[in-house]
C-alpha cells in the first residue's frame, strides 16, 4: 500500500484493486447488509412496541383522572333513543308533582290504563306525554278517601329487570311512591325473544341513571358481554360513549348546516317520513302523536278483535330456564327494595284468554302462577291473581292478553275492591292517600319555583 502525500487528508482509507476483488468475492459481505436490514426491523418494532405501550398508559390514565374530575357534565337524561322509558322519566323528571301510587307492568298495564282513561276523561290521549292513571286515582279515592296520584311507569315489554330499574331509578330522582302496584304476566318471564336482562332498551336508557354492580352477575350472561360492562364500568370514554356520540352528532349536523345548508322545501322531512323510509331503524322510538288512544263505544271495543298467536307462539316457542330463572331473581329484588324503602308492594298476576293460556300450556302456566304464590309467602308480599277465565271473557280483550276500555274498567274495579278487603293493604292505601297532600307540601318548599 502507497503512502499518502504528506498535507492530503482522506477520509476512506485506500485499498488496493486485489482487496477490493476479495471483498466482493467475500460471501459475508450479503449477510453483513440482511443483518444490517432485520436489525432495522427490530429495532422500528421496538418503537411501535414501546409507544402502543405509552398510549395505553396514557389512555388508562386519562380514564383515571376522569373518574374524579368531569370536564364535561353530561345529563343521563339526555339520551339518543327516546322510547317510551325516556319519555317516562322525562315526565316525571320536568314535573313537581309528588306520586303516592307507581304503575308497574308491560302492555297489558299499558293498555288497562290507557284504555279506560281515555273513556273516563273522554279525550284522545297521546301516551307519549300521559302518565297518569286517572280512573284509578278517583276510585282509590272514593274507596279510601284522602287523595290518590299514580304514576304510571309501565311500558311495552317491560320485565322484572326493567321493572327493578325503573323503580329504583323514580327512587333516585326523589319521587318515591308509598305503594307499588306491579302487574305481571307469563310473558314477561319466558319471553323467547330476550335471552339477556340487558337486551331491552329501557335496561340500557336506566343503566345512566342507577349503578348495576349488585346485579351485574345476573344481568351480563356471556364472558363477552361481562368483558363488556367491565370496560365500560373502569374507562370513562367507554362508560359514555352514547354522551360523546351524542355530542358529535349534534355539532356534526351543526357544522353541516352551515357548510350545506338544507333547499328550501315545502314540506319539511320529519320523523313519520322515517319511520316510512326505515321501519326497523329505531323501532321502539316513539315521538309525540305517535301512539294515540281515544274514547270508544262498547259495541266497537267488543268488535275489535286482533288474533296475535304467531307473536305469542313465538314469545312462547323456547323457554328459556336461565332468563325465566333470573327475572323472578329480579322480582325477588324488587321485594328487597321495597322493604328497605318502605314501600308496599302488591303484585298482580294479569288476567289473560283461555286462548293465550292454551298457547303457552296449562302445565307451564300452573308452574308459573305456583311460583308467584311462593314468592308472595316467602316475601310477605300481598299477590291477587286476577287471571279468572270466569270473570272475564273474550269480549273484555282485544286480542288474546291486552284489555280493552271495558275489561280495563273491570280490571281496576276488582282490583281496588279487592285492596279494599285486604287488611294490611287497605291500611297502607288509607294512610297514603292522606299522607299526600303533606309530601306535597314538602316537595314544594325544596322547589325553587316556590321558594
Amino acid at each position: 500500500m502507497s503512502a499518502l502525500p504528506q498535507g492530503t487528508t482522506e477520509r476512506r482509507a485506500y485499498v488496493s484493486p486485489d482487496v477490493a476483488i476479495k471483498a466482493a468475492l467475500d460471501p459475508t459481505i450479503p449477510k453483513r447488509r440482511a443483518t444490517d436490514k432485520l436489525s432495522l426491523h427490530e429495532h422500528r418494532r421496538s418503537g411501535m412496541r414501546a409507544a402502543t405501550t405509552w398510549a395505553l398508559m396514557l389512555f388508562c390514565l386519562g380514564n383515571f383522572a376522569l373518574s374524579f374530575y368531569n370536564p364535561i357534565e353530561f345529563d343521563p337524561y339526555k339520551y339518543l333513543y327516546r322510547g317510551w322509558t325516556w319519555w317516562g322519566f322525562n315526565d316525571m323528571k320536568n314535573s313537581n308533582l309528588v306520586h303516592n301510587v307507581a304503575l308497574l307492568g308491560s302492555s297489558l298495564m299499558v293498555s288497562a290504563v290507557a284504555g279506560v282513561d281515555a273513556n273516563y276523561l273522554n279525550k284522545t290521549l297521546d301516551l307519549s306525554q300521559y302518565h297518569r292513571a286517572k280512573y284509578l286515582d278517583d276510585n282509590l279515592i272514593t274507596k279510601f278517601g284522602g287523595d290518590f296520584r299514580c304514576l304510571n311507569l309501565s311500558i311495552p315489554g317491560q320485565m322484572p329487570s326493567d321493572a327493578y330499574m325503573t323503580l329504583k331509578a323514580m327512587v333516585t330522582t326523589s319521587n318515591r311512591p308509598d305503594i307499588v302496584v306491579y302487574g305481571v304476566a307469563p310473558r314477561d318471564f319466558i319471553d323467547s325473544t330476550m335471552s339477556s336482562a340487558a337486551d331491552t332498551e329501557a335496561f340500557r336508557f336506566l343503566r345512566r341513571i342507577v349503578h348495576i354492580d349488585d346485579v351485574a352477575s345476573h344481568v351480563f350472561r356471556t364472558p363477552i358481554a361481562r368483558l363488556e360492562w367491565f370496560i365500560n364500568r373502569t374507562f370513562y370514554i367507554s362508560d359514555h360513549a352514547a354522551d360523546f356520540q351524542l355530542l358529535f352528532k349534534g355539532n356534526t349536523e351543526k357544522v353541516v348546516e352551515k357548510v350545506v345548508p338544507c333547499p328550501q322545501a315545502t314540506t319539511r322531512f320529519t320523523w313519520w317520513d322515517r319511520i316510512k323510509l326505515l321501519p326497523k331503524y329505531l323501532p321502539g322510538e316513539i315521538r309525540p302523536y305517535a301512539v294515540m288512544t281515544g274514547p270508544i263505544s262498547e259495541d266497537a271495543a267488543r268488535k275489535r278483535w286482533i288474533n296475535n298467536a304467531p307473536e305469542y307462539i313465538e314469545r312462547y316457542k323456547h323457554p328459556d330456564k336461565h332468563v325465566y330463572q333470573t327475572q323472578f331473581f329480579f322480582l325477588q329484588e324488587i321485594a328487597k327494595f321495597c322493604k328497605k324503602e318502605r314501600i308496599e308492594l302488591v303484585l298482580i298476576n294479569m288476567p289473560l284468554t283461555s286462548y293465550n293460556i292454551h298457547l303457552l300450556g296449562p302445565p307451564r302456566y300452573m308452574k308459573y302462577v305456583g311460583d308467584l304464590h311462593v314468592f308472595a309467602l316467602k316475601n310477605n308480599v300481598a299477590f291477587y291473581d286476577m287471571c279468572t277465565p270466569s270473570n272475564y271473557s273474550q269480549q273484555d280483550f282485544h286480542d288474546s292478553v291486552h284489555l280493552n276500555a271495558y275489561g280495563g274498567k273491570k280490571f281496576f274495579d276488582q282490583l281496588v275492591n279487592i285492596i279494599s278487603l285486604s287488611g294490611r293493604t287497605r291500611q297502607a292505601f288509607a294512610l297514603s292517600g292522606k299522607d299526600l297532600e303533606r309530601h306535597q307540601a314538602v316537595a314544594n318548599t325544596k322547589n325553587p319555583l316556590y321558594q
